[in-house]
């Protein structure tokens, strides 16, 4: 059995088991190596790889290694420079005998890699008193993990929320608009790194109307305020509120219509009203604001379902434009016909303005008003944009 010897006078050859199943994990400047060992002659392995300009190495103790579980080898390479590398594995057993070397190749990730990220991009962000705040986000990269977003909430306490890759919408209803958000985009370049790495933290604010209304306007609604009483018991005059004698003779509060809450209208019935229909009558309040941007709100009630023309209306001045000259207003909102008191969802008519210096500014209506028509507003609101 022995007759092979013979040809071999320098002894046979032993080759310890080599390094099985190698993997390399990479990292932020560092690259994990994970191979199998079932050979229980192996004594050490030692890892070579070409750094500086030189072979390093390190010597990895198989029988000792507390990260020996099931056969398996983990060790980690750190202080590695941002490069690729190349790792030769070779085992030892105790008698100096050496495997056939293995090699892999990995990349070590780090400052270069990390300034090259970019935040996941914001398509869009809301802030409603109702809802809070919500934003819409572009579709994540491939290698990204999740956003991490912090905000100060209505309790002024901090809180934290992570947006996952798969999500493009986060909704944030208790979210506090006078404070900024933070967020970080979270990336691995490798699904098998063991780090991840991240963006520089990125600050918004979001823009949103703060409510001014009981700063500047009077008497808005939900209840109205009654004036005099100008027709029928059921007609009042609107207290706080100018208006033109087209605009004013047959009355701008009318009890009878969302009753006990009131509302403020423009309106002409033939053989009823003091005068049967009028042109360019008026209804608005005279405010001074400062330079910005404002947005003007009427809650409809009811809108006749013929309508000859009418406005929602805001103009520098302390009068509105006659609906001829509507073009010269700041802003202006057709009013629409056919709004059933009876409609479950109610729309709100807005124009909104830029001021570029402090003005007087006249928010109101405007309306010609024929038989049979009427505008009934539940409420009104002005808003400053922050």
């Amino acid at each position: 059995m022995d007759e092979y010897k013979k040809y071999i006078p320098d002894g046979e050859t032993i080759y310890p088991q080599k390094a099985d199943s190698l993997k390399a994990y990479p990292g932020k400047n560092r690259i994990m190596l994970e191979w199998q060992i079932i050979d229980p002659k192996v004594d050490v392995c030692k890892v070579f790889w070409y750094q500086d300009s030189e072979v390093k190495s390190v010597d990895v103790p198989i029988n000792s290694n507390s990260e020996y579980v099931n056969d398996t080898t983990q060790v980690i390479i750190d202080d590695l420079e941002e490069s690729n590398y190349i790792f030769t594995i070779v085992s030892f057993d105790k008698m100096g005998n050496t495997s056939i070397p293995v090699e892999i190749e990995e990349t070590s990730y780090g400052q270069m890699y990390e300034a090259s990220l970019v935040n996941r991009v914001i398509r869009s962000k809301e802030f409603l008193p109702e809802t809070g705040l919500t934003i819409e986000w572009y579709r994540a990269d491939e290698t990204e993990i999740n956003v991490e977003l912090s905000y100060t909430n209505l309790s002024k306490e901090q809180k934290t929320v992570i947006v996952s890759n798969e999500s493009t919408s986060s909704s944030l209803p208790d979210f506090n608009v006078e404070y900024p958000f933070f967020y970080t985009t979270s990336y691995k370049p490798d699904s098998m790194a063991i780090d991840t790495f991240y963006t520089a933290i990125q600050e918004e604010r979001v823009a949103y109307y703060a409510d001014i209304t009981h700063i500047f306007l009077q008497n808005t609604g939900d209840p109205f305020q009654l004036g005099d009483m100008v027709h029928d018991n059921r007609f009042y005059a609107a207290p706080g509120w100018k208006t033109n004698a087209a605009g004013g003779t047959n009355g701008n509060i009318d009890i009878l219509k969302n009753s006990p809450n009131h509302v403020l209208t423009l309106w002409a019935w033939s053989g009823y009203s003091p005068i049967s229909g009028f042109e360019n009558g008026k209804l608005y309040q005279t405010v001074e604001l400062e330079a910005g941007t404002y947005r003007f709100d009427a809650l409809v009630h009811g809108i006749s379902s013929s309508l000859n023309k009418a406005y929602v209306i805001a103009a520098v001045g302390e009068d509105l434009p006659d609906i001829s000259d509507i073009s010269s207003a700041l802003a202006s909102a057709v009013v629409p016909n056919d709004i059933k008191e009876a409609d479950a969802n109610k729309p709100t008519l807005s124009v909104e303005f830029i001021l570029t210096e402090k003005s007087k500014v006249s928010l109101g209506f405007v309306a010609n008003i024929g038989h049979a028509q009427e505008t009934l507003y539940k409420k009104v609101k002005l808003w400053e944009k922050r």
